[in-house]
């Protein structure tokens, strides 16, 4: 991973699919991540070479600011993987940030997390500006089981009212397929977005002890 790391210490990353594929900031916070939980791997590291990588991408992340508030979400959970990359006041107004997105349904929307120009390369923009909920885009499984993961892994406890709204809202909204549904920022031909918005509610709903057991 590290020998396709930029200069400047990011990781490239295709500006077209948002919000995986869209952006320097999220690549380099994915690439974090699975440095921070590779077990024993920062730990053990004696590599000149990768300890300076590892540097230049903590730097990159400490002092790029990210393009959204959906960035400002990545941040704050590589962060409680990585300590040090925010400090505690920082931290609790990235808590606050989300918390500031909760529906008032307990769950939270995606397309909340940053205007149609700023996702990639913006070239979304009037796809999502054209949908008739833009003005009040509807919760769903994606960021509302990301937002209940992040939050849960910066220390808010399970019994926390407004994780506990969105604990109902994920209890209540899965499909008879299995999923919960979360429409696409591309295009409404294909919604891969599904995967990863039935993979973060059940990871959330774990980490609440609220997991249906069969």
């Amino acid at each position: 991973m590290f020998e396709l790391q930029s200069k400047d210490g990011s990781w490239s990353n295709d500006h077209c699919w948002p919000p995986f594929e869209s952006s320097a900031y999220h690549g380099t916070t994915v690439a974090a991540r699975a440095a921070a939980v590779a077990p024993g791997w920062l730990e053990s590291l004696h590599d000149k070479t990768l300890r300076v990588a590892v540097e230049k991408m903590k730097t990159y992340l400490k002092e790029t600011p990210p393009p959204h508030d959906y960035g400002r979400l990545l941040l704050l959970w590589t962060a409680t993987d990585m300590p040090g990359l925010v400090d505690e006041q920082r931290a609790q107004e990235l808590v606050e940030m989300i918390w500031k997105h909760q529906r008032p349904d307990g769950g939270w929307s995606l397309r909340t997390f940053a205007t149609p120009e700023t996702w990639g390369d913006g070239g979304r923009a009037k796809k999502l500006r054209d949908e008739p909920e833009f003005q009040n885009p509807a919760s769903d499984g994606h960021q509302t089981g990301l937002a209940v993961i992040v939050l849960r892994d910066a220390g808010i406890p399970a019994r926390d009212p407004r994780i506990q709204r969105a604990v109902q809202w994920l209890l209540t909204h899965q499909r008879q397929s299995g999923r919960w549904w979360t429409q696409s920022l591309n295009t409404d031909k294909w919604h891969f977005i599904t995967y990863s918005g039935t993979c973060y509610p059940l990871l959330a709903l774990a980490r609440c002890g609220a997991l249906p057991l069969s």
